[in-house]
C-alpha cells in the first residue's frame, strides 16, 4: 500500500497480521515506532464526545503491564488511536508450548496479570479483557491490550469472568492439563495438588499457597471465594513479595557464607533458615488475614481434638460399624459388576501409560478390565521429539487405586490424529445440515457439532453417551474455539460407546 500520513505526523507503514485495521507506523514528530489501530467508523459528534473522557482515562494510564495509549485521531467522521508498538505472542499459545511452569514462575504471570487489571480499575477503566488469546507476552513480560476503548463489548469481562480466568490460567500453568468446564471438583483440586506436590519448589510454604489461591479464584471452596480483583492481587503479590525477599536474602548469604562457617554452622544452613523464616514472617504479616481460614480448614480436618476416653470409644465403635458396612457394600457391588463384565468394577492400581503408543495403552488397560467406552483420547502436539507419537499426560496418576469402569481415564498424545490411530475408526465426511448443532440429539444418532464450543460439543456427547477424541488445531471457517470438522458425520447412526472425533479451530 501506498504511505500514508494521519494527522500530519503518523506515517502508515504496514499492516499487522493481515489485518486492515491495524498498522505499524512512525512517528515522525518523536521519530519513534507506534501503532495504529483504526476503531470505529461513522463517528457522530455525540459518540465522540462519549469516548473522549474514555481515551483520557487510557492515556493517563501508566503501568508496564497495560498497552500504552499515545494520541487519538479523528478523520472526518473516523476514530484512529495510536499506542505503543508491541512485539511478542499471545499468552495461551504460550502456556500451549510451555506445558507447565514452575510455581514461582506461575506466581510471577499471575501477578502481572491481576496487577493489570487493579491499576485499571483505580483509574476508573473497567471496561478489561484478561483472556489468554488476546493478552500478550514477550520474554516473560505481560501487555494487556484490551481495555477501557481498545476493548470490544464482546470481549469485556466482569469482575466473576476475570478471577475465573486467573483461576483456569493458574490451573493450567501449574498442572500442563488444559481446562475443562466438565471436569470434576475433587479431579481438578487433585492435579494441583499432585502438580505443586511434584514441583521442584524452593519454599515449604508455597505449594499451601497456591493450592489456597487456586481453590478461591476457581470458586472451589464452599466460602471464600475471591470478591474482587483486588483481593486476589493482594494475595498473588505477597506470594511474589515473598519469593523475592528470600530471593535477596540467599544471594546475601552467599557472599558472606564462608564467614559464618566458623560459628559451628554450615553457610548452606544459615541461608536455608533465614530464607524459610523470613518468608513465612513476611507471609504471616502481609497474608495473615487472607491465610487464617485456609489454615482454620486445614487443621480442623487434621488435628484431633482433646475429647474425653468415652467420646474416643463411642468414635472406634462407630468406626467399626461403618467401615464393616462400607466393605460389605463394596463387597456385593463389586461382585455384582464382576458378574455382568469379567474384571470391570475391580480395584487396581493404575498402570503407567507414560511414553506408551495408542494400541499398547489400550491392551494394557483392557488387560486390567478398563473398559474401552470409559478412555478419551487428546490429541495435544508439542515441542518434545521423544514423545512424539506417545502418551505424555494421563488424568490418573500411576499406583493410583481406582475402580475401573467407573472413572474416565483422559490418556493426552503428543502429536495429531491419523487414519490410523485410534480415533481415527471413522472415516465419515463432515456432512450435516444443522450448523449450530441445535437439531440432531437422537439417541443413536451422532448429533451436528459444528459451530458449538468444545465444553458444549463434550457435553452433547457425554448426553448420549458416546466416547469422544478431539484435537485443536487451525482450520476450518468457524471462530476460534469452535467446532469445524467431526467424524462421523452429523446424522450417522453409532450406537452408545461409539467414538466420535471432533475438531476444535485453534
Amino acid at each position: 500500500m501506498n504511505e500514508r500520513i494521519l494527522a500530519g505526523r503518523y506515517r502508515l507503514q504496514e499492516a499487522v497480521g493481515g489485518r486492515s485495521d491495524l498498522w505499524r507506523a512512525h512517528d515522525e514528530a518523536l521519530g519513534r515506532q507506534v501503532a495504529v489501530k483504526r476503531l470505529a467508523a461513522g463517528v457522530t459528534e455525540d459518540r465522540r464526545r462519549q469516548l473522549e473522557p474514555e481515551i483520557a482515562k487510557a492515556a493517563g494510564l501508566h503501568d508496564p503491564h497495560l498497552l500504552a495509549v499515545y494520541d487519538a485521531v479523528w478523520e472526518e467522521d473516523v476514530f484512529y488511536l495510536v499506542t505503543e508498538d508491541l512485539e511478542g505472542d499471545s499468552l495461551a499459545r504460550y502456556v500451549r508450548d510451555q506445558s507447565k511452569v514452575e510455581p514461582e514462575r506461575a506466581v510471577d504471570l499471575i501477578c502481572q496479570l491481576a496487577g493489570a487489571v487493579v491499576q485499571a480499575e483505580k483509574n476508573g477503566v473497567y471496561e478489561l479483557s484478561i483472556d489468554p488469546k488476546t493478552v500478550l507476552i514477550d520474554e516473560g513480560y505481560l501487555k494487556v491490550i484490551e481495555y477501557g476503548p481498545l476493548a470490544t463489548a464482546s470481549r469485556a469481562q466482569s469482575t466473576r469472568e476475570q478471577i475465573h480466568t486467573v483461576g483456569v490460567l493458574l490451573y493450567e500453568l501449574l498442572t500442563g492439563n488444559g481446562w475443562s468446564d466438565l471436569a470434576p471438583t475433587r479431579q481438578v483440586v487433585q492435579d494441583v495438588h499432585q502438580a505443586l506436590a511434584a514441583a521442584q519448589v524452593h519454599h515449604s510454604w508455597l505449594p499451601e499457597r497456591m493450592e489456597s489461591i487456586a481453590h478461591r479464584a476457581l470458586g472451589l471452596l464452599a466460602e471464600g471465594g475471591y470478591q474482587s480483583m483486588q483481593e486476589l492481587h493482594k494475595d498473588v503479590k505477597a506470594v511474589r513479595h515473598a519469593i523475592g525477599q528470600a530471593a535477596d536474602l540467599l544471594g546475601e548469604r552467599g557472599q558472606t557464607g564462608s564467614k559464618a562457617s566458623a560459628g559451628g554452622v554450615s553457610p548452606v544452613e544459615q541461608v536455608r533458615d533465614t530464607v524459610l523464616g523470613a518468608a513465612q514472617e513476611g507471609m504471616a504479616k502481609v497474608a495473615q488475614v487472607r491465610k487464617m481460614e485456609f489454615v482454620k480448614q486445614m487443621t480442623e480436618k487434621s488435628t484431633p481434638k482433646k475429647r474425653s476416653p468415652l467420646l474416643y470409644a463411642l468414635a472406634a465403635v462407630v468406626l467399626v460399624i461403618v467401615t464393616g458396612g462400607l466393605w460389605w457394600t463394596a463387597s456385593g457391588e463389586e461382585a455384582t459388576t464382576v458378574a455382568h463384565g469379567e474384571f470391570q468394577g475391580k480395584e487396581v492400581k493404575m498402570p503407567n501409560l507414560i511414553n506408551k503408543t495408542e494400541q499398547q495403552a489400550v491392551q494394557i488397560l483392557t488387560e486390567n478390565g478398563f473398559p474401552q467406552n470409559r478412555i478419551q483420547w487428546v490429541y495435544k502436539p508439542t515441542d518434545e521429539r521423544l514423545t512424539e507419537g506417545k502418551i505424555y499426560q494421563q488424568s490418573v496418576d500411576p499406583n493410583t487405586q481406582v475402580v475401573t469402569g467407573e472413572q474416565m481415564i483422559v490418556l493426552t498424545v503428543n502429536g495429531t490424529m491419523t487414519d490410523g490411530q485410534t480415533a481415527g475408526e471413522s472415516n465419515g465426511s463432515n456432512g450435516g445440515n444443522n450448523p449450530n448443532g441445535q437439531e440432531s440429539v437422537t439417541a443413536g444418532v451422532v448429533p451436528d457439532l459444528r459451530g458449538m464450543s468444545q465444553p458444549d460439543a463434550e457435553q452433547m456427547l457425554l448426553k448420549l453417551g458416546y466416547r469422544y477424541s478431539f484435537e485443536i488445531k487451525s482450520g476450518g471457517d468457524t471462530p476460534a474455539g469452535t467446532v469445524y470438522q467431526q467424524q462421523p458425520a452429523a446424522g450417522s447412526k453409532a450406537e452408545q460407546g461409539a467414538r466420535v472425533t471432533f475438531y476444535v479451530n485453534q
